[in-house]
């Protein structure tokens, strides 16, 4: 039996299983800072507290489709705490601000990512980006057709990699939410455009406040620390797995001439998160 190209994508697969993994641990490190009031390394910008979404009742946000309420800021420039927004207690969002000079369109989903910024004259701005498929970063936004449900679009934000969310052209940045919009109609107008949101929240709230009463502070914080080395621990031990799997794989004698040989000649190349992993992990380069 020989190797195939399905083999590598198995492999890959594994990968990206365990970068999903991966993902929970800075989660779980931020309910721990956000617990215990203490952020254990120090960062250019992050969000302390807030900037959830809110429906407003304020006459003055009837043309946002989207709201946020109240937040602290902080960032590596600022020595206080910095409130977002400063001069009121929402931030509102039209259509327009969202989707931008994007086509007219209708009876489709738009996917983007919400950033919290900030630039080298501390100016804290929240900023959207429109997802873009992995394989043409540089190309133009999604519109995706409305023939799966709402359902299987937020199960596809949460797990492919195929989507890519451009970095703002911002110093710092921080992704809070990634949305999902249906939208009826979009001609670049807030008057004729329809659409609906559903968040995605991504907020990782630092410390700040703390779990401050007497006996939620003993019951929970304990579980709190308890999980974040739980869950860094599962990692390790995922990862210690996935790398001895591909190892095998690679080091498998069915390789004609041999694996590094037979990528290199191979008329399709192996999967970029495949090959970076071989190179990072297991030092073995293409």
């Amino acid at each position: 039996m020989s190797m195939n190209y399905a083999s590598a994508e198995i492999m890959n697969n594994l990968v990206l299983a365990l970068a999903k993994t991966e993902e929970t641990i800075d989660y779980a490190l931020s309910i721990q800072e956000n617990a215990l009031s203490y952020n254990s390394v120090a960062r250019n910008i992050q969000l302390l507290y807030g900037l959830s979404s809110i429906k407003s009742s304020s006459f003055s946000m009837i043309d946002e489709i989207l709201v946020l309420g109240k937040g602290l800021v902080k960032t590596s420039l600022e020595a206080s705490n910095i409130e977002l927004p400063s001069a009121s207690n929402e931030l509102g969002f039209s259509i327009t601000d969202i989707f931008g000079g994007i086509d007219t369109m209708s009876d489709g989903y738009i996917v983007g990512a919400i950033y919290l910024t900030s630039d080298a004259s501390d100016n804290e701005e929240i900023i959207f980006t429109l997802s873009r498929p992995k394989a043409e970063p540089l190309g133009v936004p999604i519109v995706f057709s409305k023939d799966i449900t709402l359902d299987s679009m937020q199960e596809l934000v949460i797990y492919t990699n195929e989507l890519i969310y451009p970095a703002p052209s911002k110093d710092y940045y921080v992704e809070i939410y990634k949305f999902i919009a249906d939208v009826s109609y979009y001609d670049q107008t807030v008057k004729n455009s329809r659409a609906f949101f559903t968040l995605i929240d991504e907020r990782k709230p630092r410390g700040y406040f703390g779990y401050s009463d007497e006996k939620l502070s003993k019951i929970i914080v304990p579980q709190v620390i308890s999980n974040n080395t739980l869950i860094s621990e599962l990692y390790s031990t995922q990862k210690n797995l996935v790398k001895q799997i591909i190892n095998s794989w690679a080091g498998s004698s069915v390789w004609s001439p041999s694996f590094v040989e037979y990528w290199n000649n191979s008329s399709k190349s192996l999967p970029a998160d495949l090959e970076n992993f071989l190179d990072n992990e297991l030092g073995i380069k293409l």
